[in-house]
């Protein structure tokens, strides 16, 4: 479960516990099902295994909730832009995108940003490079 960070974890482990009523580790079919609903999935019991444990639990929820990779979210946002498939897009094509949103970015903003995100300075921005960008902002 190397997607989840570890609030997450924690939340989803703090919900399975408030759950296992006899705190035993594992879910009955109700239990898991109630647990999961907490979460907003929708699963009937006959779909939920006896004896659920954390573990199980947990795949579910990543499956369900469809829990990914930030960076593959990012790549698969940045193939938005990428209308011709080359992996990049022109570093004027992404200031017109940032500008063009409104309030968001000035022109000087998009190009701080296009400076920070083209690192081998040609002139265009590939998946790798916005990906690496955006994820060192966000730790």
């Amino acid at each position: 479960m190397e997607l989840l960070t570890d609030d997450q974890k924690n939340e989803f482990q703090t919900c399975f516990q408030q759950f296992d009523k006899d705190n035993d580790g594992r879910l009955n079919p109700k239990e898991s099902v109630m647990a999961l609903k907490s979460l907003g999935v929708n699963l009937p019991e006959s779909e939920v295994s006896a004896g659920t444990d954390f573990n199980s639990f947990l795949q579910v929820v990543v499956r369900k909730l469809q829990i990914t990779d930030p960076a593959d979210e990012l790549k698969r946002a940045f193939n938005c832009f990428d209308q011709e498939g080359t992996g990049f897009i022109s570093a004027q094509y992404l200031k017109q995108i940032l500008v063009s949103l409104g309030d968001i970015l000035t022109s000087q903003e998009a190009d701080e940003l296009i400076r920070d995100c083209d690192t081998d300075h040609d002139g265009f921005i590939n998946s790798d490079e916005a990906t690496k960008l955006i994820l060192s902002k966000l730790t």
